[in-house]
């Protein structure tokens, strides 16, 4: 099925649900979101409405998943959530394992209530005995999209011009644990 002027639902607008929904947007379709932490206003600037997840999930032909495996978010789509979305919607998450229940998908996916999915990460890290790959409606990957020779490059511009920064005591960027880092150390 074509995706143009079909609605995609963003779970996480951070750098990379940002980048998937303006590439969407490119492809005409419509793009609506979850994210507790962005607000309305810098949604509207992206073009993209709000929404809770269960009202996002009943109006949506494809949902893609760009959040963090957190407490929160571990199995934050299962049977119910996929109950709540429209038969023959699809499924894609290249976030992290464990945010969508597999066992709920299989089962979606086998009934023909989800018409597809594709999965870039696993609950249990490599699925060699998972029921889904018994699925032609399924594309399974093994975490590679940053595996591009251009991306290993980009990266590690990136990283060695932070670190730069950081040793001349400027702005310390995607650090993991800033709250460590103190002023004038």
């Amino acid at each position: 099925t074509e995706v143009y002027g079909k609605i995609l639902g963003v779970v996480g607008l951070g750098r990379i649900g940002s980048e998937v929904a303006k590439r969407a947007q490119g492809l005409q379709m419509r793009v609506i979101a979850y994210d507790p932490f962005v607000s309305s206003e810098k949604a509207e600037e992206m073009g993209i409405t709000l929404f809770e997840l269960e009202e996002l999930l009943p109006q949506i032909d494809y949902l893609t998943v760009h959040t963090p495996l957190t407490s929160h978010t571990k199995g934050m789509i299962g049977e119910r959530e996929i109950g709540l979305m429209k038969k023959g919607a699809r499924i894609i998450n290249c976030a992290r394992g464990g945010i969508i229940e597999e066992n709920a998908l299989y089962k979606a996916l086998k009934q023909g209530k989800i018409a597809g999915a594709a999965l870039d990460v696993f609950e249990k890290g490599k699925p060699f005995d998972s029921p889904l790959l018994e699925l032609d409606s399924i594309v399974l990957t093994p975490h590679l999209g940053a595996s591009t020779k251009e991306a290993q490059k980009r990266v590690a511009t990136v990283i060695a011009s932070q670190v730069m920064d950081a040793l001349k005591g400027g702005e310390v960027r995607n650090a993991v644990n800033l709250s460590t880092i103190s002023d004038g150390d």
